[in-house]
């Protein structure tokens, strides 16, 4: 167990929303710091700015609220190592910058785009991977007051030294690296402003981040940022890299597999609680074996040594079964409520919330989204429904229906609407007085004229909601 103070962060990029990708490495490290009583904070890395976007930090803010991952230092929470935003740092890239060039770990480097172009070319001739040649680093001064006068501005290149780097994953384990193959890497631009190797390890610092928990295409990038740490000499942080999340083809997750960005699959109706339960199980895997769990439990659960290293299948069926299972325990007055943002074309005002109650709860079985319920309800508003022609000709049209359909008209007549258990009697003796017809003869035609479809709620809670004026008209449009 970890002994110091636990901090750990979030730092998604907002060049669009977030994907679920950057969400689960989120939970990851929420629930990291919950179990060790730490610190998860948010940070924005928008230095950026052409890519960039107001629009996404706010989908990154709400993204992360609606699935409960609340931060306990932000931008917009503030917190002890303000500002949590990259675009307002630049004085820490600017001093650890001018610290690593003081100290000798970096070095201005002069040469035109051009000129690395030529570099590459000549590497690429030479059937050998490209290394920045390093020409710059011991420039002479009248070198160097020519290119100023060209007007040429210089980016900041860090000193990578050859050697064999090792660190020990927490996930991974053992990963050694040969830093001969890097050559020397850009960490600020000719505009000042910093690359990501560079701010993301200068605001981890600044931040006394303890554990980074991320996404393991940023593997490659670990060692160079272990040695600018260790040019600063500074601690470094532990690394924890999380496997990929594929889809259920084993490629990269991508739009044309479905939504991918938080907000997509919450709009859609994917409760919170179902979505974060699913995620948390996107590469770990929990002691008892069990699944549907609340985040406070798989808190105390975790660890990281059940976080599995290799790439996490995106099941879409399995999140589609855990979100049902989530609807179906559901409080149905908390269910009906959450259910009302999707029924905007419907005039609830006809029901009362006890009614509504009852109309969502005779579709809950059936539903997996809650953007579903539309559909599901349809038959429940509205004076008549419609029947589509197959539906017509398979079930209603024949003589037999027809003689269904009249003789439970007549009987309908004494219905008590207002209890359903005294209807479901009441359909008991009127399947007794049908015979020699079988049930499945018939209720489909009753169902059919009451909803124009061939399944859906139970039809005594259909035929109680509906009442018997539109029960009356319904049947007889069907006569």
């Amino acid at each position: 167990m970890p002994t110091q103070n636990i901090r750990v962060r979030i730092a998604p990029s907002p060049s669009g929303n977030l994907h679920v990708g950057t969400a689960r490495t989120a939970l990851f490290n929420w629930l990291y710091a919950k179990k060790y009583n730490g610190k998860f904070i948010l940070r924005i890395e928008d230095t950026d700015a052409e890519r960039s976007e107001e629009k996404y930090v706010q989908n990154i803010f709400d993204s992360l609220k609606a699935i409960g991952l609340n931060w306990d230092e932000g931008p917009d929470v503030g917190g002890e190592y303000a500002p949590y935003k990259q675009s307002e740092r630049q004085e820490f890239y600017d001093k650890y910058s001018a610290k690593l060039l003081e100290s000798g770990h970096a070095y201005y480097c002069w040469c035109t785009q051009e000129e690395l172009e030529a570099e590459k070319e000549l590497a690429k001739q030479e059937k050998r991977d490209f290394i920045y040649s390093g020409k710059c680093k011991n420039l002479s001064a009248d070198q160097i007051e020519k290119y100023k006068t060209e007007g040429r501005k210089p980016v900041v290149r860090f000193s990578i030294p050859p050697k064999k780097l090792k660190f020990n994953d927490l996930i991974k384990g053992e990963i050694e690296f040969d830093t001969a193959l890097t050559g020397d890497i850009v960490i600020m631009k000719s505009n000042g402003t910093p690359t990501y190797n560079f701010a993301v390890v200068i605001d981890d610092l600044e931040m006394k981040i303890s554990h980074i928990i991320r996404g393991e295409d940023h593997i490659s990038n670990t060692p160079k940022q272990i040695l600018i740490y260790e040019a600063l000499g500074v601690e470094v942080p532990q690394f924890a890299h999380l496997g990929m999340i594929l889809a259920p083809d084993r490629s990269k997750l991508s739009k044309r597999h479905g939504a991918t960005a938080v907000s997509e699959f919450i709009n859609q109706g994917y409760l919170p609680e179902a979505f974060v339960n699913f995620l948390a199980f996107l590469g770990w895997s929990s002691p008892d074996g069990e699944e549907i769990k609340s985040p406070e439990e798989i808190a105390n659960l975790f660890s990281l040594d059940r976080v599995s290293s290799n790439p996490a299948i995106f099941e879409f069926d399995k999140l589609n079964w855990m979100n049902g299972v989530y609807i179906r325990n559901l409080p149905i007055r908390d269910l009906a409520q959450r259910c009302g943002k999707y029924l905007g074309k419907y005039d609830l005002s006809c029901y009362s919330e006890s009614q509504l109650d009852l109309i969502i709860d005779s579709v809950r079985k059936n539903l997996v989204k809650l953007d579903e319920i539309s559909d599901l309800v349809s038959y429940f508003f509205g004076e008549d429904v419609n029947i589509d022609n197959e539906l017509k000709q398979n079930v209603l049209i024949s003589d037999e229906s027809k003689k269904v359909l009249a003789d439970f008209l007549e009987f309908a007549e004494n219905f008590d609407y207002n209890n359903i258990e005294k209807i479901h009697e009441q359909f008991d003796k009127f399947r007794e007085r049908m015979k020699p017809l079988k049930p499945k003869q018939i209720m489909p035609p009753i169902r059919a004229a009451l909803t124009g479809l061939n399944h859906g709620a139970d039809l005594a809670v259909i035929i109680s909601v509906l009442g018997k004026d539109r029960v009356t008209k319904r049947i007889k449009a069907n006569l």
